[in-house]
């Protein structure tokens, strides 16, 4: 007779704990009072004697351990740390209730959180592994990180943990969204899931084994990446979770459609990296690891050039930066970056008299041509400039745009939506998401212009804050795709010593304040325009923190987030999209655009037009992987 059945047959009807809400020492001392009390003659006492090696067998893991349960989810949820009642937590697009379930294409990378919820004893030591996943002879192996976690070489499979932070308010800045609309976040504040820490960090700061406080969440982020060469077919493994010395497993499962992403991403996400940033907070030049470590998520950090810097970073665009022979193993393996700004936010002093204008943007433009003929370069303008600033924009514009050498090519860019006093003036206009008007970008784009997009801005986009859902910046991406962007453009990836346009101290504890853009206090700014943003200008954190010894994780390198992570889910979905529109799926391309991103930029009413719900975006990608895989045979 099996346990259950056992328990059952002596009417002790057992509930797994999740639908009990008891801890498993309470459940099995419930048990065993139900069973004292049916003691009272020689046939219950043999039925107590057997209940009893029934309540060993059910209860001598739950009476030692210390979690209350383990489930999964996708990528595409935030789940607080005292969230114990989450409406994904008995099932989602990764978790059946027993069973970790996630799918993917070769060349992808692919997420998912495994929670694991402390009893009222907290857990002292937690460990999770995930030692490889089989298909007959083909086998993705974990290996452990080294000290360098840009590393990515041998390492498809790699663990994290998730660090918590308290947001106590709600982002106040009206460009992000406006506190209390129908666009707001529904649930702006509490310990939100941040920054995914490589499992070898400094214990007590994110390194495995892990303290999990009574009656808390703690969530494990895995990644996995499917090379090139593995073929189509369903994987099996076995998550190991210990806490306290008690095991417990979970076996997992990912489908491995039969089609593989492209290296070459299908749109381009830029993010501004200042240098001086991990010099500070690290103590020494670290480019090679950020970059490696942006290129792996797929999008490219970028900054302004001339051709000295850019020449001693071709590798960066050759792709020789990417190989095997650097550590570089995975997506774009061997694929340079394109883009490649000769200024960035401002245009210098160099292009303000024609003649020097003329000279400098003939030798950029034939340099590039030379060495890297791909490259997306341009002239970066003042930045989001006023009315005061036209008519020098109109100047610089006119000495690129007379130029009759090969320098007229050199694009101008601007950090603004259409305005007709510039019209003629500008080659890429870049709007943030609140500001993109459908119509005009379509007219701008069959004039020859770009019309691109940045930041973020409920409801016409997503929201680039702690304080936003996860799937924010993925349903950007998506929006993106829906209405012909090819780049996005994010302000800073590494905002850590605060720009200049904070008043007093500058180099912000990221690790310790979420807080991360603060306009408060400044005496230029009107009242209107002093507003205060969590997690705003930083995707990436830094590993080690010379200023702020407390928080110095001990990893030699960049420290992903949430929000990064889901930027690149949204740049793989955009792949899916579109391989599909290339295989002439378009009634399925429109049915999941509209199933996820219904109504976005200037169709926008006063709610959010898009889902918020990481399994509506995996339903989708779910049915573009079939149909993929389907047509791409042939059938």
């Amino acid at each position: 007779m099996t346990p259950r059945a056992a328990a059952r047959f002596h009417g002790l009807e057992l509930r797994f704990n999740n639908d009990l809400g008891l801890a498993p020492q309470a459940l099995c001392r419930r048990l065993l009072r139900r069973l004292s009390s049916s003691v009272s003659s020689p046939m219950s006492l043999q039925s107590f004697t057997t209940g009893l090696v029934v309540l060993y067998m059910l209860c001598s893991q739950a009476v030692f351990g210390s979690v209350r349960t383990t489930w999964a989810v996708n990528d595409g949820e935030k789940v607080e740390r005292d969230d114990l009642n989450n409406p994904n937590k008995h099932a989602n697009s990764a978790w059946d209730g027993s069973k970790v379930k996630i799918f993917g294409a070769r060349n992808e990378i692919i997420a998912f959180q495994l929670i694991v919820e402390a009893d009222q004893e907290g857990i002292k030591k937690l460990d999770v592994e995930l030692p490889q996943l089989t298909h007959g002879k083909a086998k993705i192996t974990y290996a452990p990180p080294v000290a360098d976690p840009t590393n990515y070489a041998g390492r498809p499979i790699q663990i994290f943990s998730v660090n918590y932070m308290n947001v106590e308010v709600a982002s106040h800045a009206e460009w992000v969204y406006k506190v209390g609309s129908p666009a707001a976040p529904k649930d702006p504040t509490g310990w939100k899931p941040v920054q995914l820490i490589p499992e070898n960090a400094r214990a007590g700061l994110g390194g495995f084994p892990l303290r999990v406080a009574a009656n808390q969440n703690q969530a494990v982020w895995i990644e996995i990446y499917t090379d090139r060469n593995l073929p189509a077919g369903i994987y099996s493994g076995t998550i190991t979770v210990d806490a306290d010395g008690r095991k417990q497993t979970i076996p997992i499962e990912l489908e491995l459609f039969d089609f593989t992403l492209p290296d070459q991403n299908s749109m381009h996400a830029m993010v501004y990296y200042e240098s001086l940033q991990p010099r500070l907070y690290q103590g020494r030049d670290l480019d090679s690891e950020y970059h490696r470590f942006a290129h792996r998520q797929r999008i490219e950090l970028v900054h302004a050039y001339d051709i000295n810097s850019a020449t001693a970073s071709a590798g960066r665009f050759d792709g020789s930066d990417f190989t095997k022979a650097e550590g570089y193993e995975g997506p774009g393996l061997g694929v340079g970056n394109q883009i490649i700004p000769r200024t960035f936010y401002g245009p210098g002093k160099t292009f303000d008299d024609r003649a020097a204008a003329w000279r400098e943007a003939d030798s950029w433009i034939t340099f590039l041509k030379a060495k890297f003929p791909h490259a997306i370069t341009f002239l970066y303008l003042p930045d989001e400039p006023g009315r005061s600033e036209y008519n020098y924009i109109r100047q610089l514009a006119e000495n690129l745009h007379s130029n009759p050498g090969p320098g007229k090519a050199l694009p101008t860019f601007v950090t603004k939506h259409y305005v007709k006093e510039l019209d003629g003036a500008i080659d890429i206009w870049d709007t943030g998401p609140l500001g993109y008007d459908i119509k005009r970008a379509d007219e701008e784009r069959q004039r020859g212009r770009k019309y691109w997009i940045y930041n973020g801005g409920r409801p016409a986009a997503g929201a680039i804050v702690i304080d936003a859902p996860a799937t924010d910046p993925r349903a950007t991406i998506w929006a993106c795709f829906k209405h012909d962007i090819d780049n996005y453009f994010y302000w800073h990836g590494v905002h850590w010593q605060h720009n200049r346009q904070k008043v007093g101290e500058r180099k912000q504890n990221v690790w310790a304040n979420p807080i991360t853009f603060d306009n408060r206090g400044q005496p230029n700014k009107p009242i209107d325009d002093q507003g205060y943003i969590n997690g705003d200008g930083v995707l990436i954190y830094p590993g080690e923190d010379k200023l702020h010894p407390e928080q110095d994780r001990g990893i030699a390198g960049p420290i992903s987030t949430i929000q990064l992570a889901n930027f690149r889910r949204g740049l793989q979905d955009h792949q899916y999209l579109t391989l599909a529109r290339k295989l002439k799926l378009n009634a399925l391309v429109n049915d999941v655009l509209q199933s996820v991103v219904p109504r976005v930029f200037s169709d926008s009413g006063p709610a959010i037009g898009f889902s918020e719900a990481g399994n509506d975006y995996e339903r989708a990608r779910y049915k573009l992987a079939q149909a993929i895989a389907k047509r791409s045979k042939g059938e």
